[in-house]
């Protein structure tokens, strides 16, 4: 791959987990960080995109020095954390599904652990520290976040479901009953519980990367054409494949290599995404 017209201002899209993040999850590796930091004194922008929460993303956005829009929950949650010049949008479940889903019969008694959270708040039913570790429940204390009984406290619409399995067997039961509600969400397996209880992940259903990428190329008055994307997940495919420079990370899954239109050459681990992102941007072939 090689930038055509290198004195374009290019919109650059960064995953965080994976990508921009070492393994540790809390580490941009140096090159990483500084070709980034440098591509936005060049005039480029750089915006986040992750199917992180706001409390698990803004310390990366400070430290990259971004004033750009912030995009958590994959792009359902697209906001102006610094300078507020931009209204912020929240694709949202709605209330009356929210509660359809968790009281419907055929999944009400097969749940084990329920979190219900907005881009504010988080209600989580039992106490489970890889839940709070998978979500970040407790890393901004500008958020409200309980340990509650949500059927009987949550009130309003959410961002994000996450229903957790007392028996793993019940899961086809529970994909069935969701379907009573496909017009509204999208549903599919997450990580488990620190007790091994498998994990539905329910999100609005037109929430996409791609969408909110499409949304910020317009945003910002560049050409999808020449926005530059980094991904290594599933959750990132429709992304590199609206931008015109779709990235996949080496450490990325495979079926998200094969519709990529580059692959780095060092890991996420290895600061794959300055290094490739430092050649590109000098007009290097990559």
């Amino acid at each position: 791959m090689q930038l055509q017209h290198l004195n374009k201002k290019r919109l650059i899209l960064i995953d965080l987990d994976g990508t921009t993040l070492m393994n540790d999850g809390v580490t941009i590796h140096p090159t990483t960080l500084t070709v980034l930091q440098k591509a936005t004194m060049d005039g480029h922008k750089v915006c986040i995109i992750t199917g992180r929460p706001y409390r698990a993303s803004i310390r990366f956005y400070r430290q990259l020095g971004l004033d750009t829009l912030l995009n958590n929950f994959d792009g359902g949650h697209i906001h102006d954390p610094l300078k507020r010049e931009f209204k912020r949008i929240v694709f949202s479940i709605s209330y009356d599904v929210i509660i359809g889903i968790i009281n419907h019969p055929n999944i009400i008694g097969k749940l084990d652990n329920l979190l219900i959270e907005h881009y504010d708040k988080a209600i989580c039913w039992k106490k489970d520290a890889t839940i709070e570790n998978y979500f970040h429940l407790d890393n901004e204390i500008d958020d409200e976040y309980f340990i509650a009984n949500p059927y009987e406290l949550w009130r309003g619409p959410a961002s994000n479901m996450a229903l957790y399995l007392k028996d793993e067997k019940d899961k086809d039961t529970i994909f069935r009953a969701l379907e009573n509600y496909k017009n509204s969400v999208h549903a599919h397996i997450g990580a488990k519980s620190n007790d091994g209880k498998l994990m539905i992940n329910i999100t609005n259903k037109i929430v996409s990367k791609g969408f909110t990428a499409v949304i910020l190329a317009q945003y910002y008055n560049v050409d999808i054409r020449d926005v530059i994307a980094f991904g290594d997940e599933l959750n990132d495919q429709q992304m590199l494949e609206a931008v015109g420079y779709g990235v996949a990370m080496k450490n990325g899954n495979d079926a998200l290599k094969t519709v990529a239109r580059g692959i780095t050459h060092l890991t996420n681990e290895e600061g794959g995404v300055g290094h490739y992102l430092e050649k590109l941007l000098a007009g290097e072939e990559v």
